[in-house]
Parts: C-alpha cells; structure tokens; sequence
C-alpha cells in the first residue's frame, strides 16, 4: 500500500470532531473520515433502534437511515455538543417518527381505543424522559463518563471491559467513573 493511501486512512484513536472536520473537506481522506465516523456508530445506533422498534429488519432499516440521514447533514453540525448526541437526536426523531407512523397504520377497534392509546402515551412519555436523560448527560458528564455509561447500559459490557476499550487505571476502572457519572446525573436530575 503507498504511503499517501495509508496517510489518508483515519484511525480509530481519531475524536469525533476530527473526522467531522476531516469529513466536511470533501476530499477523498474525508469520506474515508465520514465513513469511520458512521462505522463508530453502526452498532450503538442499531441497538437504540431496537429498543424503539422491537424487531431487527426494521431496527436494521431505521438505523441505515439515521446514518444515512447524518451524513447527508454533517454540514449542519454545529458542533455545541458532542457528535453522538447529535447523532442520537436524529436517531430519537427518526425511531419517533416510525412509531407515529405505526399508530396511524393499524386498525383501531373501538374496544382498544382506550388501552392502545395509554400504552402508546406511555411508551411516548417514557422514550421523552429517557431523552432528557441523554440530554442531561450531555450537559453534565464528561466524554469519558458518557461513554462508560453507554458502553454498560446500551451496549451491557461488563466493567472490566470497559476498564480496558478506556484505558482506564486498573485500581478504580470503570467501576469509579460510573459511580461518578451515576452520583453527577442523580444530582442534576433533582436539582431540575
């Protein structure tokens, strides 16, 4: 492989904002940085897809379209948050969106008006805490805290694995800095 090919390659070890900036060039080392930057996010997308949707096919497609749909406005980024939150916004609507579509979809008996539309408002209200949740997150916890709570909870890696994808101390690991981000959030949440 030729030096300048190589050069162009990103690395994992690359932040975020650095192959969005790399991304926005339009060079061909900046779609390779748009593409490392939406693999980061495959997964992590996929599965809050899931969580909205329930069925893999459709979790697979909103998620292909959420990724599809940043790329296509990664000039819009601002920049005020960090890159997955923003992300994670396109991902929240788009999942928001195909459950609407749902609703207006089925066929509603006149006997289940009542309990689909509580579980549906339900459903909704939960999805819109768990979103200010996230937002609080952004706004209160470090790069690190927010990605070891994302690597437990929506990825459910265990703490020694996630001690070790951070390279955190040994000693206190992961298990510290989730305690950290878990007391941090606690706190914020009531004091809203």
């Amino acid at each position: 492989m030729s030096q300048s090919v190589r050069g162009s390659e990103p690395q994992a070890g690359i932040p975020d904002w650095e192959l969005v900036k790399q991304a926005r060039a339009g060079t061909p080392a900046g779609k390779a940085a748009a593409g490392e930057l939406l693999r980061r996010y495959r997964r992590p997308v996929y599965v809050w897809c899931l969580r909205y949707v329930g069925e893999h096919e459709r979790a697979l497609d909103l998620a292909q379209d959420v990724l599809l749909a940043a790329y296509q406005r990664l000039e819009e980024f601002e920049g005020r948050a960090a890159f997955s939150s923003w992300l994670f916004v396109i991902a929240r609507n788009r999942c928001l969106n195909e459950i609407r579509n749902d609703a207006r979809r089925e066929d509603i008996e006149p006997d289940s008006l009542v309990d689909g539309a509580t579980g549906f408002d339900e459903r909704l209200e939960s999805e819109m805490q768990g979103q200010r949740l996230l937002d609080l997150a952004a706004r209160v916890l470090d790069e690190d805290e927010r990605k070891a709570l994302w690597l437990r909870y929506s990825e459910l890696l265990p703490v020694e694995e996630i001690t070790a994808l951070l390279n955190l101390d040994q000693k206190t690991g992961a298990r510290a800095l989730l305690q950290r981000a878990r007391r941090k959030l606690r706190a914020a949440w009531e004091a809203q």
